[in-house]
């Protein structure tokens, strides 16, 4: 299946957007998407969770025969696939570019850069020595797969316990994870990528992109970047140049971003291992009954409810806790009064302000609640009408309080009412 062609009001859309510094999820030009990461039952077994973007990955390991050029070492292979489940336009029967180059970058982040420590999987010299293999899987791509791959290939080799061994001359024992405890693998640095794509001719640099901001960048940067804001590998591809300025900026911002996740890992690896030492029960079964693994899952706030009325063994109840909260009448008056000051309009003349000669003030009319501008000669009438206002209302607060008879007309009685303000 063909990927689908991007229309040119989509593109003018998203390119206006970010001239704007706004972006279609609502995040700011540098900012990242939230990252989950959840770990299966085996060691090395890991799901990653980039905003919509998800990866899975894992790693194993078998004994073979070293390279001749290097027989102290052992090996790492990282193998990427791209296929119809990540997106339709993908095939999968055979590699597209994309898949290929994220082989190539991920190798050059974790193979090149050396953060594995490959001697210590040499078990003899020359003859036997561990292989480690990362299989990265693109579940779902909704942007940045690189960044998504090179988090979730790092963790799962950080994860990852190989089997003890035993050396007996010439033959080598591979114990069973009951047999002997499994042995980590010796992880120098910890490397990963950070990408950023450019728009409006190299001069704006938007940090973890979505698909379709993918699509209408103008180029992509990648940087290869440890904790130690070490550069282990630079990725720069497109149709537009990035000057020297944006390069050292966003480098900056990616070291930091690279300190931050490289936190995170540790910090979900820590928790792992503490979870199983304590027998709690670890897999991706429990991360989706946990909701952290779901596509619906999301941080929800916890609200307590006061006024309702819960019905528990034929007994209403106000609230959940059994406790009615009730508020004194004094207060709900003064809360009513403050409304009743709130909604009555202000008075013009209070809002009226002295002004000079061809000038103009603003000031609210009686009418509603909207602004008028008015000038000087405007300003005088206004004054005018409210003096005379203010006067015939007091001579009718001065009528309303003399008493007034009111005569009734009836056929059968005359009857008599009075009327005053004091009564």
């Amino acid at each position: 299946m063909k990927e689908r062609i991007l229309t040119n009001n989509e593109k003018s859309f998203v390119q206006k957007a970010i001239l704007e510094s706004i972006r279609i999820d609502g995040r700011t030009l540098e900012e990242f998407r939230k990252l989950r990461i959840c770990f299966g039952a085996e060691w090395g077994l890991v799901h990653v969770i980039l905003g919509e973007t998800r990866v899975l990955a894992r790693v194993t390991c078998d004994v073979v025969e070293p390279k001749a050029t290097r027989p102290n070492e052992g090996m790492l292979f990282v193998n990427v696939e791209l296929g119809p489940m990540a997106a339709p336009h993908f095939d999968g029967g055979r590699q597209s570019d994309e898949c290929v180059q994220l082989n190539r970058i991920l190798e050059r982040a974790l193979k090149d850069s050396g953060c594995v420590d490959l001697e210590s999987l040499c078990l003899v010299s020359e003859e036997k020595v561990w292989t480690l293999r990362v299989d990265v899987t693109v579940l779902n791509h909704e942007g940045n797969a690189i960044d998504c791959c090179a988090i979730a290939a790092l963790t799962a080799l950080a994860h990852f316990k190989r089997p003890d061994i035993t050396v007996d001359g010439e033959n080598v024992i591979v114990h069973t994870m009951e047999e002997k405890e499994p042995i980590k693998v010796t992880l120098f640095h910890y490397p990963i990528c950070v990408s950023y794509a450019i728009f409006n001719q190299g001069k704006i640099a938007v940090a973890d992109p979505t698909y379709l901001e993918e699509r209408v960048a103008e180029a992509k940067m990648v940087f290869g970047i440890n904790s130690y804001g070490e550069l282990c590998g630079l990725h720069l591809g497109g149709t537009t140049l990035t000057s020297s300025d944006l390069l050292l900026r966003t480098s900056m911002k990616a070291s930091k971003r690279a300190r931050l996740v490289v936190e995170k890992i540790k910090a979900a690896i820590q928790k792992d291992s503490v979870g199983r030492e304590k027998g709690v029960p670890v897999g991706f079964a429990e991360s989706i009954e946990r909701n952290e693994a779901t596509v619906h899952a999301q941080d929800r706030m916890q609200v307590r409810l006061k006024r309702f009325k819960l019905k528990i063994d034929g007994q209403e109840r106000n609230d959940s806790d059994g406790e009615v909260e009730s508020e004194p009448e004094d207060a709900m008056e003064e809360a009513v009064d403050e409304s009743k000051e709130q909604d009555e309009p202000m008075a013009v003349d209070d809002a009226v302000v002295e002004v000079g000669e061809s000038s103009a003030v603003l000031i609210p009319t009686p009418k509603d609640t909207n602004n008028q501008w008015l000038t000087e000669e405007e300003l005088m009438q206004v004054k005018k009408r409210t003096q005379k206002k203010k006067r015939m209302k007091k001579s009718l607060l001065s009528q309303s309080k003399e008493p007034v008879v009111v005569v009734g007309d009836s056929s059968e009685e005359e009857t008599v009412t009075l009327t005053s303000a004091e009564i």
